[in-house]
């Protein structure tokens, strides 16, 4: 790993504009500050096709250019952050289907961040699904995770949708910031996350 952790932030939402979409972009402005390189896949605008079995192990394979660009991004990656609506209990299929790309070694050993968002904070299930198959991909998921509900959000002065309470950008900041710290740890490099806490909020 460099000096500056690479981030893959999977947005697990279909639609364009979601509440998912501006929590991963927030979290991506977060990571730069703390020094690491974010990677936004946004499924709302790079959807995956059905995963091929066939294939499984031998991303070089699949005949969709997205698919073989994710996986080999997921390969390069030091650390996750894997975003997801609430669909019925769990996250979304979208979601889970882009994870079924994936063998474990993508995952293995590194750490990964959970966010999630619904309704109000029973989306903490997607969260609890997203877990379990983080475990069997072998990825370290961290305990510090993110739900988010309708009020944490705000339109800006472009009327693009941003995270925008205070609380909900520090609980994110922390989970940007023990992510980071991680990955960091892991591959044994120096840590120089800075100790500002979370960036301002511009424009809204």
């Amino acid at each position: 790993m460099s000096e500056r952790p690479v981030v893959l932030l999977l947005g697990g939402s279909t639609s364009s504009g979601s509440h998912t979409t501006a929590t991963i972009e927030a979290a991506a402005l977060m990571l730069t500050e703390l020094g690491a390189e974010p990677l936004v896949w946004d499924l709302a605008i790079q959807p995956l096709p059905i995963v091929d079995p066939s294939c499984h192990g031998r991303p070089e394979l699949y005949t969709d250019p997205y698919a073989r660009t994710f996986a080999q991004l997921a390969a390069e990656a030091d650390a996750f952050l894997i975003a997801s609506p609430m669909y019925r209990g769990s996250c979304t299929g979208a979601v889970k289907n882009a994870l079924d790309h994936l063998d474990v070694t993508p995952l293995s050993g590194k750490p990964v961040g959970l966010l999630a968002h619904g309704e109000n904070l029973s989306a903490v299930q997607a969260c609890d699904a997203l877990r379990t198959v983080v475990r069997a991909l072998r990825g370290i998921a961290l305990p510090e995770q993110l739900v988010t509900v309708p009020g944490d959000f705000a339109r800006s002065a472009k009327g693009v949708r941003v995270l925008h309470t205070s609380a909900a950008r520090r609980r994110l900041y922390a989970l940007c910031r023990a992510l980071v710290e991680l990955a960091h740890r892991l591959a044994g490099t120096a840590d120089p996350v800075p100790a500002a806490g979370p960036p301002r909020l511009n424009g809204c």
